[in-house]
């Protein structure tokens, strides 16, 4: 089954951020080597491959496409631009193992599809709009999720230039460029390459040669939630870190309160465990958006130190290489143990980034991320999920 790549984390506040961010960097993340072609044979089917533990995740741009695989080897290969335009947006899902669930999801920003009117380098395409489309009930999106049909499509399009859908001044495009370096890297990192269902090269290697969905790491216990602070508590032990944490705050450059504007407003403060406490210092303000620092704080003393937060491995060209330094819209729900950030790259809600983490009584475990780095229309929240665990 297809897992969303929205991220539909409830704690997560919807926010404005009027700078776009784009990042070409391409990711040093390990793909996995494909299995040679010549080791398959008629003879008996290959036994099935264990999972093994959790897979490097995988973000890498190829031209106009990017590929976004998580820990659990899913999948997905996106088509959208990267210019602050609202063309289409292409992706291809898929989860891993031999019968991985597949989608194709084809849409606008802002807009209802209809498959008559799609074109392959400005020629109508009959191939393309006969293929069974249902409209997504929500966005008015082109959906596939017949594997036969998503390869039918694949076939059709991978040798074209643009994709396009609607006339005159509706009409919107996708460049097809990189499509099909982004399907052979899925099907390397799925190590799926020469199988009948691969996307970009099949073959008669046996589909039992692709592993399952390796094994997802499992979060620790919460700890049991204590009482909630009152708002005078809250005061107290934020204005007590700004006091013996202002070196740091102003190495990082954070807005100091003033008369006209005072940025204390944003602060805020949870109870972690029976010794500590959460506090969140309000470094920038935006619109609707508050950027943050997040510090541990004892208790008894008030001696707090900066909460370190650990980033998906191997995603050093997407996740931020100083730990979540800053965190964005954050937020705590002391019965979970969850702490969440929300990034949007701008107000739109098309690319951006989200996490969260659980807090076990010693320390915070990534539970999730998301991101996507490309501005160009996709759906508000709709990244692709890098990251994921168990629970």
């Amino acid at each position: 089954m297809i897992r969303p790549s929205r991220a539909l984390f409830p704690l997560l506040a919807t926010a404005l951020l009027a700078a776009g961010c784009s990042d070409d960097t391409p990711s040093n993340a390990p793909v996995a080597k494909p299995v040679d072609p010549t080791a398959a044979t008629d003879a008996a089917p290959e036994p099935a491959i264990d999972a093994g533990p959790a897979a490097a995740p995988l973000y890498r741009e190829l031209r106009d496409f990017l590929v976004a695989c998580d820990n659990g080897r899913h999948c997905e290969a996106i088509g959208v631009a990267d210019d602050a335009r609202f063309g289409l947006t292409l992706r291809l899902a898929r989860d891993a193992g031999p019968d991985g669930a597949q989608r194709l999801h084809l849409g606008t920003y802002d807009g209802r599809m209809d498959a008559a009117t799609l074109q392959l380098d400005g020629q109508a395409s009959e191939p393309l709009r006969s293929l069974p489309w249902r409209s997504d009930v929500d966005t008015g999106a082109l959906v596939l999720d017949d594997p036969a049909a998503i390869a039918h499509f694949i076939a059709t399009v991978r040798n074209g230039a643009r994709l396009s859908t609607g006339a005159g001044n509706a009409r919107t495009d996708v460049s097809l460029s990189g499509l099909a370096a982004a399907l052979l890297l899925v099907d390397e990192q799925q190590q799926r390459l020469d199988t009948p269902g691969a996307w970009a090269r099949p073959g008669e290697r046996s589909e039992a040669a692709v592993p399952p969905s390796p094994s997802l790491p499992r979060l620790p216990p919460a700890p049991a939630p204590q009482p909630s602070l009152t708002g005078e508590e809250v005061r107290t032990f934020a204005d007590r870190v700004r006091e013996t944490q202002a070196e740091r705050l102003r190495a990082l450059d954070c807005d100091a309160p003033r008369d006209a504007y005072d940025i204390r407003r944003h602060d805020d403060a949870h109870t972690l465990d029976a010794d500590h406490v959460l506090v969140f210092v309000a470094c920038y303000s935006g619109a609707c958006q508050t950027s943050s620092v997040a510090f541990r704080v004892a208790r008894d003393d008030g001696a707090g130190a900066p909460l370190e937060l650990p980033a998906p491995p191997g995603l050093a060209a997407v996740a931020p290489d100083q730990g979540f330094a800053m965190l964005t819209n954050a937020g705590y729900v002391p019965a979970t143990g969850t702490l969440s950030h929300l990034a949007k790259g701008r107000g739109l809600g098309d690319c951006g980034e989200a996490a969260t983490w659980r807090y076990d009584g010693q320390a915070f475990h990534l539970a999730s991320y998301s991101a996507l780095r490309r501005c160009g229309g996709a759906a508000p929240g709709d990244w692709p999920s890098l990251w994921r665990t168990a629970d």
